[in-house]
């Protein structure tokens, strides 16, 4: 399949530019292409820009690529060059940004499009994100995330969102400027903080739902936890010596969780301790991130 690179002449204005970084990941890819395929807007109104984050790594022969897509490629590793360069070949003014293991609603761009007219005075939207399980029952990990981990509703209180449901205009962008993209991670929270500072608004659009895979193995929180606390601590450069401090605090468990875990309806007790532990492993995880990377001058890890 050939990738396209140049900007493709729109024929009409568009309504919207569905963005998707992607590395490594085609058959995840694909299930959402498929889901953006039988979405309720019509495919004449929008188009879908996946940005393939490995050039090496070519699209397969059997790959099933919608009408209205296309491939680009960017070399710069990391998923906010990949929204970069997305965001310099999209034609419309509206962006919604997704990832590639994300399974939009077939209601969600018609939903994200409504609340943008609605509200036309707000140029960033947090869509809804509803994870769902790997297999047909939901393990510890896994509910981890429900409870503890990707909260969009709570992001978009605290003036962010994750890129995982992001809904950006043009304008908004043109103002506050392009994702960080000297960073793998984190990228997200940094550009929602300069839009906040800005003075742009923001509003949880609940009915624009994609679907995420909660993460189904401890490594795999692990990676994400190191990822976080790396972004946090290059947001945090400027506090000098004080950013070498380890967070050692996090060695104490946090009971507060744990009494907010056992409050939980849909969590049995055992469920609750089990899910109370992996947050335990996570803090102790980010402390030893701390001391790896400004104390023993490591570098950040993609994976």
């Amino acid at each position: 399949m050939t990738q396209q690179s140049a900007r493709r002449p729109a024929r009409q204005p568009l309504a919207a530019t569905v963005i998707i970084p992607t590395y490594h990941s085609w058959d995840q890819l694909q299930i959402c292409l498929d889901c953006l395929a039988s979405q309720t807007l019509n495919a004449v109104q929008f188009e879908i820009i996946a940005v393939n984050n490995d050039p090496s790594d070519q699209t397969p022969s059997e790959f099933r690529l919608p009408a209205n897509a296309r491939i680009l490629s960017e070399a710069k590793p990391g998923s906010y060059a990949a929204r970069n360069r997305g965001i310099d070949d999209a034609n419309a003014d509206l962006f919604f940004f997704t990832d590639s293991d994300c399974q939009p609603d077939p209601q969600y761009l018609e939903a994200g499009l409504k609340m943008a007219q609605d509200h036309p005075e707000v140029g960033r939207f947090g869509g809804n994100v509803v994870l769902i399980p790997n297999g047909e029952e939901w393990t510890t990990t896994e509910l981890y995330d429900v409870h503890l981990g990707l909260e969009q509703q709570k992001w978009v209180e605290r003036g962010r969102a994750v890129t995982a449901n992001l809904i950006l205009r043009r304008s908004v962008i043109d103002q506050v400027g392009r994702f960080n993209d000297t960073v793998l991670s984190g990228g997200d929270m940094e550009w929602n903080d300069r839009a906040k500072a800005a003075g742009e608004p923001i509003l949880f659009a609940e009915e624009a739902i994609v679907r995420h895979p909660a993460r189904r193995s401890l490594g795999e929180h692990i990676t994400k936890a190191r990822r976080i606390e790396g972004a946090r601590l290059r947001r945090n450069a400027k506090r000098g010596f004080v950013n070498y401090i380890p967070p050692v605090h996090k060695l104490i468990p946090s009971f507060k969780t744990l009494k907010n875990l056992l409050g939980k309806s849909d969590l049995s007790t055992r469920r609750a301790l089990g899910v109370w532990g992996v947050h335990y492993v996570l803090r102790v995880v980010k402390i030893t991130e701390t001391i790896r990377l400004l104390w023993l001058r490591r570098a950040d890890q993609r994976k």
